[in-house]
């Protein structure tokens, strides 16, 4: 989901603590909702299961149950005890990524990175498995034009240096010296996993909130950090004069924007087989055959 996020929901802070908590105590995602636009009849609809890196097999005995998520705060609390702490979230969050300092940021500002053997990436390492085994078993299935779609920010594209840097605080300009100085790292094993789907016949579409002027910016980080070039028929930002979002146009929310741009994607006569994303709103709305929700409890986007 784009580091430029223009809006959050009310309850986004909120939303922050309890999403941090869940990754680093339970290491366990929330599955999104199923909610979404009606495919046409020739789509296939998306997975009623949304792939995460521990999810339980009905087949697997276990001598104890499986971990929950921290459930998110009320709405409208009414005791402080009903919302977690802020500062232990933030630190709950270095924890779970395994801050690590190397090198400075474009501002000038010590870089924090994820750790290689953090719990994190360890995640991320039983998800892209997940996948692979999923996308090789699938291709026999879909043997015409099949296709992925990755979403850029923390799904491809890692922006905690970003997140430390401004202690969590939106703030677009900075956002912006970030994407255009390329200094986003890879989301770990996603490189991997994109060229993985490649050499087993997956067109690659990548679908971002980012604004259209930051093309080529975007297009270099992905290519900077090991992902195969996206020709600009296959990088998609936001851009809403484009005649597949007219309905939306200029309002679109996330869900429809990229609901709509899957849709144009198989209207060209691929078959996405698999989509990713770090927010339910890269998710949901139909035109993708499974979702697979990467990891993220820095922020939420509605």
């Amino acid at each position: 989901m784009s580091v430029l996020r223009t809006l959050r929901s009310p309850t986004a802070l909120a939303s922050l603590g309890a999403a941090a908590l869940s990754a680093v105590v339970t290491l366990v995602l929330a599955t999104p909702g199923s909610a979404g636009a009606q495919r046409p009849a020739r789509s296939r609809p998306a997975s009623a299961h949304t792939a995460s890196a521990h999810a339980a097999s009905p087949h697997t005995a276990s001598a104890h149950a499986a971990p929950r998520a921290v459930p998110a705060p009320p709405k409208h609390p009414t005791r402080a005890n009903q919302i977690q702490n802020i500062d232990q979230v933030k630190a709950a969050i270095k924890a779970y990524y395994g801050d690590t300092v190397a090198g400075r940021n474009p501002d000038g500002t010590a870089r924090h990175v994820p750790a290689a053997n953090g719990a994190y990436a360890k995640q991320m390492a039983a998800l892209v498995r997940r996948a692979e085994r999923y996308l090789n078993a699938a291709r026999q299935r879909h043997t015409h034009r099949r296709a992925i779609v990755l979403d850029v920010d923390d799904t491809s594209l890692n922006t905690y240096n970003f997140e430390i840097d401004t202690n969590f605080v939106r703030r677009p300009a900075k956002s912006a010296q970030f994407v255009r100085a390329r200094a986003f790292p890879a989301v770990f094993h996603m490189p991997r996993l994109a060229k993985y789907a490649r050499a087993r016949g997956y067109t690659l579409f990548f679908l971002t909130g980012r604004a259209a002027k930051l093309r080529a910016a975007t297009a270099g980080n992905l290519t900077k950090v090991g992902f195969p070039a996206a020709p600009k028929g296959r990088l998609f930002l936001k851009d809403q004069t484009r005649p597949w979002l007219s309905s939306c146009a200029p309002t679109c929310t996330t869900i429809e924007y990229k609901s709509l741009t899957r849709k144009h994607i198989e209207s060209l006569g691929y078959t996405i087989v698999a989509n990713f994303g770090d927010q339910r709103s890269d998710l949901v709305g139909g035109y993708a055959e499974k979702r697979f929700k990467i990891p993220n409890p820095m922020y939420y986007l509605p």
